[in-house]
Formats: structure tokens, C-alpha cells, sequence
């Protein structure tokens, strides 16, 4: 016998005598006493140092390039052939000499790597993985708080794909920086402005686990187009070194705004935007996803299901007036803002608002941190605020707006915005008042079927109309009425007045006179 065929044997002696699934830096595949789960564990033992493929719900993940961002991405059994071939030499046993089992490099079966896949020993072995951002974190450690930067962060879950450490910021510096973002808004309430401030803080203390519970949808909404709401959101994302991902509004079937707010999940890229709703927005799957506390399934075509941790992502609305369920209402921040008509906006040496804090990006983040910093040196302290059903983040926001960044309560007004945006007759009398004022109809008194024809004409929906009938029109819009000032002539809503007087009118056919009921808008309280 040869030295070849003498080295061929004892390699195999002593494979099987321990049934070892790897040997000098090789990894056997499963057969000839080698079983899946020893294979699985001396695969999965040698990947978890790296960093680079993880567990997430149920499934293997990676980490793939997106459109010049990173993205997470279920590894499917034939990308998982070649994947495992980069972090060891994969051997066999295969016939040798005289009929004996010998070493040799093998490809890995699909079936074989969908086991590995699948294994108890991938989910044992690999890190688990909650989601991707592209700057450090701040985290709470014994000694206060902590930055971590590039890499996979254990403590969190977190793979921060970008960003530079933020050089630290003097406190008064950091809530002037905060105060610039939001200073050429003009808000609805002081409220408002307070929860817009706070949807640049949120994402940190909620990335780097100092809330522990749920946070809300930021649901931008304005009396006009081009007012600027979906630009803030855009750049709360900018502060964080992130471009939010776009859900658009369709209906049902392929491409739906479920489906595509599972793509986005999965991709696992934070700022999530569902962008210029319009009209009814009524998604049970995003209520779940608001309120799920460990896990939530995503699921898209020809992928598995997938369970992602819901806490890792942030979920932004826009619109010029869409109406909600109450729950989702009640899974909001409110933040209502007025088109500024004519008003010609700061420009910086970097360009607009969003270009600045791009190119400055690392100073705002400072600046959030300097805010957190002081948070938790106070203790970590709450207000007693008990007016949203998500408390802790409610209760910590509160405190910060107004202790530390000196603004008016978080939740001013908000309870009011809620009730509006949930109740069909209270969105289409604020549509109504917006199309008044858009028409210089202010202060007129107007009857029902003045109003339908404003209705019609500014494309404003009429709840149980679903084609333009006049008839039918100023009939519901009567009821409408009818309803909302059943109790009370006068209404306050998102800036407006409308009050409600009754006249004796002639009947056109002269056949005596009837009461007129007639409806007038005005800008401000009464």
C-alpha cells in the first residue's frame, strides 16, 4: 500500500472512530457515520465568528447590497451551495481504494443545504440579527450610556452598516440643532411642533433600547400639498444616516401596501414611509405590526415566512387628509402642519434643509445624543401624561420635550386630532373647510347644496356618495350635519370654526316657507 492510499485510510479511521463532521479545517459533509446535525454544528460554529450570516424568526439570513444600501435577505438553499463553500473546504466520503471510504472535496448538495438551512444548529450557533442601521447607536450601560459603531452589535441586534461616531455636543448646542429642523414650520398647535420633535428623538431611545415598549406611527398630515410633511419625515431619516423606504397606496392583490410593507421588513432598513394616503386607510396588518411586541410574520411571494422584530422599525404616514381606523389612531403621533404659501425656505451652503443635515449628519446625530445623554443623567424620568395608549413612550417623550428641549406638552391637542382623523364625518368636515378656504368661500353662509358643489368641485369625498349625484349629495351632506352638530351650532376643528344658523326660507314653488339650515367657516377658534 502507498503513502497516499496509507495517509487515505487513517483519515478515514479517524473520521468515523469520533464521527467528526470536520478535520483539519474542512467540514465533512454528512454519510459514512457523519450525521447532518454534527455537519450543521462544525458549519455553523466556524460562519457565527464572522459576523456575516445570522438568524432572524426562523431563517437564515445575510446581508446583500440593495440599490447602494444594505439589505437583509433569507439565504435560499441555492445560494446557500456557494455561500458555505467561502467559509470552509467541503468534503465527502467517497469510494477509494479496494472499496474503502476516502476524503474527498465535494459540492454541496440543495437538498443537503436546505437541511443545514433548517437545522436546530444554525439557529444555536449563529447570532441573531433585529435589523440594520446605518450610524452608531447610544446604549444604556452601567456606567450611563455608550456608542457603538460599525459591525454587529450583540447587545441590540443590530448590524450598523454606516456612519461616523458623533463628536459630543454641548446640550444648549443640541437643542438649538433640534429647534432649526422644525423652526420654518407653522404647526397647528404647540402640540404639534412638540410631537415633531420628538419623532427625531424616538428612533434613538427606541434603537438603543431605553423604551422597551411600542412606539407610534408618525402620521404627518397638512391642509394643502407641498407643505413640507413628507419632507420632515425625510428628514428624521436623515439624521440617522437612513433614506426611508416607500409603501405606495394600492388596493388588494399583487403590489398591495401589505405586500409591499412586507418586502420592506424583511429588507430590514428602519424608516418604513407609506406616502400621500388618500381617503379610507384601514390595514389590520399594520395595526398588528404597531402593537406586536416580540415578533411579527412577513411574508412575500416565493419567500418563506419570515419573523422580524417589530421594534427595530419606524412607520411613517403622510397625507392630506386620510381617514383611519380607531386603532390606528390610536397607534399614532398626530404631527399637523400648514402650507406656508409663497414663504421662500433657508438654503444652505450644502443646499435645502435635507441636504444640510446630510452633509452634517454626524452633528445631528451628536445633537440627539446630548439629549439622551441628559435624559439619563436625570434618571431617566417619565411626566404623569396618560392621554395615548402607548404610555412609556408618551410618558418619556413628554418629559423630554419639555423639560429638557422647553416646549409644550406632547400630547396638547392630540386626543382631538386622533377623534377627527377616526370619524368619517369629522374628515369630511375638515376636507370641506380646507375646500372653503381654498375657494374664498370663508365666512359666507353656505347652504347644503352650496356645499356639495364645493365638495364636488375641490374633490372632496362625501361619505355614502360614490358618483356625483346632487340630489343625493346635499341630502347626505345634510345628514352629515345633522349628526355633527346635533348637540352644538358651533364646531372647532384643525383651525377652523363652522357654525350652524337656521332661517325661514320661501319655498321656489310658493307653496309657503321651510327652515334653512346654513353653515358658515371661519379661520380660528369662535
Amino acid at each position: 500500500m502507498n503513502k497516499t492510499a496509507q495517509a487515505e485510510d487513517m483519515l478515514h479511521d479517524y473520521a468515523v472512530e469520533i464521527g467528526a463532521a470536520s478535520i483539519n479545517g474542512a467540514v465533512i459533509l454528512p454519510g459514512s457515520g457523519v450525521t447532518i446535525k454534527s455537519t450543521a454544528a462544525a458549519l455553523f460554529k466556524r460562519i457565527a465568528p464572522t459576523e456575516s450570516l445570522f438568524i432572524r424568526g426562523n431563517a437564515v439570513m445575510g446581508i446583500i447590497e440593495n440599490n447602494g444600501a444594505s439589505a437583509i435577505e433569507v439565504i435560499s438553499p441555492a445560494a446557500a451551495r456557494s455561500r458555505f463553500e467561502s467559509y470552509a473546504t467541503l468534503l465527502a466520503y467517497r469510494s477509494g481504494r479496494d472499496g474503502k471510504p476516502v476524503l474527498k472535496p465535494a459540492v454541496l448538495a440543495q437538498e443537503m443545504a436546505t437541511a443545514l438551512l433548517e437545522s436546530e444548529e444554525a439557529r444555536t450557533f449563529l447570532p441573531t440579527i433585529t435589523g440594520l442601521i446605518n450610524c452608531p447607536v447610544i446604549v444604556s450601560t452601567d456606567d450611563g450610556a455608550q456608542i457603538v459603531g460599525r459591525g454587529y452589535h450583540s447587545g441590540t441586534g443590530l448590524f450598523i452598516t454606516g456612519g461616523q461616531i458623533p463628536l459630543k455636543v454641548e446640550l444648549s448646542d443640541a437643542v438649538r440643532a433640534l429647534e432649526d429642523l422644525v423652526c420654518e414650520y407653522v404647526f397647528q398647535s404647540p402640540g404639534d411642533r412638540s410631537r415633531a420633535l420628538a419623532s427625531f428623538i424616538t428612533p434613538a431611545l427606541k434603537l438603543g433600547g431605553h423604551l422597551h415598549s411600542n412606539v407610534p406611527a408618525d402620521v404627518a398630515e397638512a391642509d394643502k400639498s407641498q407643505s413640507g410633511k413628507t419632507y420632515r419625515q425625510r428628514l428624521v431619516a436623515a439624521v440617522y444616516n437612513e433614506t426611508a423606504s416607500l409603501v405606495t397606496c394600492r388596493s388588494g392583490g399583487v403590489g398591495s401596501v401589505d405586500e409591499s410593507l412586507n418586502t420592506q421588513l424583511i429588507a430590514g432598513r428602519p424608516f418604513i414611509q407609506l406616502d400621500n394616503f388618500r381617503g379610507k386607510f384601514d390595514s389590520p396588518h399594520i395595526e398588528a405590526l404597531l402593537t406586536a411586541e416580540k415578533s411579527f410574520p412577513a411574508r412575500v411571494p416565493h419567500c418563506r415566512e419570515v419573523m422580524i422584530d417589530p421594534s427595530r422599525f419606524f412607520v411613517m404616514l403622510t397625507s392630506n387628509g386620510v381617514e383611519t381606523t380607531r386603532d390606528f389612531a390610536n397607534r399614532g403621533s398626530i404631527v399637523r402642519n400648514r402650507k406656508r404659501d409663497g414663504y421662500k425656505f433657508l438654503q444652505y451652503p450644502e443646499g435645502d434643509l435635507l441636504e444640510h443635515i446630510r452633509g452634517c449628519q454626524s452633528y445631528y446625530l451628536g445633537a440627539v445624543f446630548a439629549i439622551i445623554r441628559e435624559w439619563i443623567d436625570q434618571g431617566r424620568p417619565r411626566s404623569n401624561e396618560t392621554r395615548h395608549d402607548f404610555r412609556e413612550w408618551a410618558q418619556t417623550l413628554d418629559w423630554i420635550v419639555q423639560n429638557i428641549l422647553g416646549e409644550g406638552p406632547l400630547m396638547e391637542g392630540h386626543q382631538d386630532a386622533q377623534e377627527r382623523v377616526s370619524n368619517p364625518s369629522l374628515t369630511f368636515l375638515r376636507n370641506l373647510a380646507l375646500a372653503v378656504a381654498e375657494q374664498d368661500r370663508l365666512g359666507e353662509s353656505l347652504i347644503a347644496s352650496e356645499l356639495y358643489e364645493i365638495a364636488l368641485s375641490a374633490e372632496v369625498g362625501i361619505p355614502g356618495l360614490f358618483e356625483p349625484d346632487q340630489d343625493k349629495g346635499k341630502l347626505l351632506i345634510g345628514s352629515i350635519m345633522g349628526r355633527l352638530f346635533k348637540a352644538n351650532d358651533c364646531l372647532t376643528l384643525d383651525g377652523f370654526t363652522v357654525t350652524r344658523d337656521e332661517t325661514e326660507t320661501e319655498r321656489h314653488s310658493g307653496g309657503g316657507t321651510y327652515i334653512a339650515k346654513l353653515y358658515q367657516f371661519k379661520r380660528g377658534a369662535d
